[in-house]
């Protein structure tokens, strides 16, 4: 069955892996197809900006004012490195009205597009078209709002000849060539995008997820019912082994008044009833047990609860010693501490607790009451084999008995323990167990105080 359930876990996780890859492969090529689409979009944009007219106007200003300044240098007037502060000058008007027209008619809609023109190399000629001087190489900013340079993406280029007979120029007519660029980037591409796919990748982590949820929920049922059905046949085993004792007993008891009476003196008759009315009164401990185990902590009645002391704990202790008396058991308490439960309760409780220590190699337990804050705790320590780490968390639950170890010649049903949690909370309070493997066990009972 372990095995069963292995390869299923194995087979979820190899499915959900499959779906997981699956649904990214499909959503990376959605990205990609809503971003080659927001490309398109905004270069049909740019397109419709470019044609608009607007930037005609504001190239034919720029243009003027180098057409100019080519002529002044040509003859001497102005000096190359005069050129960039000229330009700058112009820019920094012309990109306002640009950044606002392209504002005012909603260019680029939802997209936050930066869009610059770029003076690129402005180059002096003498009058035989040979290059006379570089005026400028590089990157200038023509207009625009200069932002995000490093993801800026070229969208044209145009070169303009002019001469500086054009404005007027005397002297050699020489001409000029002037190389730019226009480019664009997107500020918000990504979030833009991943918005479109907002509701596709919603949808696809909360299909991985449910399928995650429902293979962990099936997984889980099949675990609990497992454990459910292995709990089962322990008990069946258990009581079928308990019954078998006193079964036996009572067997042999009948027969030998059935075939021997008239020979048994009264004193064997005597010890032969006994041995029938013990091993009767036994099953019938057993079987209440049984009916007793649907019993929960909101049935248990806690109306009759008294203070008990240690000493009343002592009288508990003194009847269990009858039958146990290989066994040490000391009783401490801090003065004036009671236990507000009933008496009927209490009995069951530490019965439980101390069949429990000597079932489990225990020949030497301590038994202790204290105050801690509102509460009264009772603590049942003793020097037996000890209660693995990992089954202290079912000890209590009904019909579990600790796995490891000779349990056949451990009796029991798995209910002491059960009990034992049941009254805790039925009193409003708690039980846990301490302790390491191979080194006691203590349990400890915490009431709150009246």
């Amino acid at each position: 069955m372990k095995q069963k359930i292995a390869l299923l876990i194995t087979c979820c996780v190899i499915t959900v892996t499959a779906l997981a890859c699956i649904q990214a492969y499909f959503i990376n090529n959605t990205y990609k197809l809503y971003a080659k689409e927001a490309d398109h979009t905004i270069r049909q944009e740019l397109l419709r900006l470019e044609t608009s007219g607007k930037l005609d106007t504001l190239n034919s200003v720029w243009m003027k004012k180098t057409s100019v300044f080519m002529a002044q240098c040509s003859e001497g007037l102005v000096t190359k490195d005069n050129f960039k502060d000229l330009i700058k000058k112009t820019a920094d008007s012309l990109s306002v009205i640009s950044n606002s027209f392209i504002k005012q008619n909603g260019f680029f809609g939802e997209y936050d597009v930066t869009y610059n023109n770029y003076l690129t190399q402005a180059v002096l000629f003498d009058g035989e078209r040979r290059c006379a001087d570089t005026i400028f190489e590089g990157k200038l900013l023509l207009y625009g709002s200069n932002k995000n340079l490093a993801g800026q993406i070229p969208a044209s280029q145009s070169k303009w000849d002019g001469s500086s007979a054009e404005t007027g120029g005397v002297g050699n007519k020489s001409g000029f060539e002037v190389i730019s660029t226009r480019s664009y980037s997107i500020a918000n591409w990504q979030k833009q995008v991943l918005g479109k796919m907002l509701a596709m990748l919603i949808f696809s982590v909360g299909l991985i997820g449910l399928v995650i949820a429902l293979f962990y929920w099936s997984i889980k049922n099949l675990i609990t019912q497992k454990k459910i059905a292995d709990i089962k046949t322990d008990f069946v085993n258990n009581i079928t082994h308990e019954f078998q004792t006193p079964i036996a007993a009572m067997d042999i008891a009948v027969k030998t008044l059935m075939h021997k009476e008239a020979d048994l003196t009264p004193a064997q008759l005597s010890n032969t009833l006994a041995i029938i009315e013990r091993q009767n009164q036994r099953m019938q401990k057993m079987v209440s047990q049984v009916t007793k185990a649907s019993l929960s902590h909101e049935n248990i009645n806690t109306a009759h609860a008294e203070a008990l002391t240690c000493t009343d704990i002592k009288e508990i202790v003194h009847d269990f010693m009858l039958s146990h008396t290989e066994v040490s058991i000391n009783c401490n308490t801090e003065q004036d501490i009671s236990l507000y439960i009933d008496r009927m309760h209490l009995c069951t409780v530490m019965h439980n607790l101390l069949d429990n220590a000597v079932k489990y190699g225990g020949d030497v337990i301590t038994i202790e009451i204290k105050k801690e804050d509102a509460h009264i705790l009772l603590t049942v320590t003793d020097n037996g084999i000890g209660i693995p780490q990992k089954e202290k968390m079912a000890i209590f639950d009904k019909f579990y008995r600790v796995q490891k170890g000779n349990i056949h010649t451990t009796k029991g049903l798995g209910l002491g323990l059960h009990y034992v949690r049941e009254i805790a909370e039925a009193y409003k309070g708690t039980v846990a167990v301490s302790g390491s493997e191979g080194n006691g066990s203590t349990f400890t009972i915490s009431l709150p105080t009246p």
